[in-house]
């Protein structure tokens, strides 16, 4: 199965079962903490939102982009006033240009570094210079460290903070990064997790930061 045919087949339940518990909610709440600082100083109208999926990010963007129609339907009857564009990321529209940020979440993980690559160059078409780019990618750290193998696509590509700033570096700059999710809360009881979130974000702000789940990274588009 595709990446794409996965997401269509799992659209209509997909904020329910990702989001919808205590550990989503935890990374929601940390994604969002991030997105109002970085996002602070921009408007809604000059940013989109790469892989918007069901539209869970779109408080932040006016505009979306996704490669599956299915997620798009979704996103249209919680958001019928934003901009939605059903685009594969590798085939982002000559049009979209302009922008002030864009952000991608919860995307580079079905790609490979060759393909991430080329969505950060056609991205940065469409952000102009000087603007922001927000995206995640999953931590090689982490997943050497925990002796993790690679199967299948699904969340397959994790690379070390380097890798990203050289795939990027023909026109961003990685200027800030965050790390998310430490400890495995998903695993434990649903009542204990409140209090693993705190313990989990001290760490995220401690010199392990690097062996995060996940990177959030902050990248500026090159004059």
């Amino acid at each position: 199965m595709s990446v794409i045919d996965y997401y269509n087949q799992i659209a209509s339940s997909y904020d329910e079962s990702r989001f919808a518990n205590s550990y989503g909610q935890y990374i929601d709440r940390c994604e969002r903490t991030i997105l109002s600082a970085w996002l602070a100083d921009c408007s809604t109208k000059d940013v989109i939102d790469f892989g918007c999926g069901t539209g869970r990010l779109l408080t932040y963007a006016m505009t979306g982009l996704d490669g599956s129609q299915e997620m798009l339907s979704v996103a249209t009857q919680k958001y019928p006033d934003r901009r939605l564009i059903h685009a594969d990321l590798t085939q982002i529209p000559d049009q979209l240009h302009g922008f002030s940020a864009a952000t991608c979440f919860h995307v580079m993980m079905h790609l490979q570094p060759e393909q991430i690559e080329s969505f950060l160059q056609r991205a940065a078409r469409v952000v102009k210079p000087g603007g922001i780019l927000v995206v995640d990618f999953m931590s090689e750290p982490r997943r050497r460290l925990l002796r993790k193998k690679k199967t299948g696509w699904h969340a397959n590509t994790a690379l070390t903070l380097d890798h990203i700033s050289r795939l990027a570096a023909s026109d961003w700059q990685l200027t800030q990064w965050r790390g998310i999710l430490m400890l495995p809360i998903h695993r434990f009881p649903a009542f204990i997790r409140p209090l693993l979130a705190r313990i989990d974000r001290f760490l995220c702000g401690s010199f392990l930061a690097p062996y995060a789940s996940y990177y959030v990274v902050r990248l500026e588009r090159r004059a």
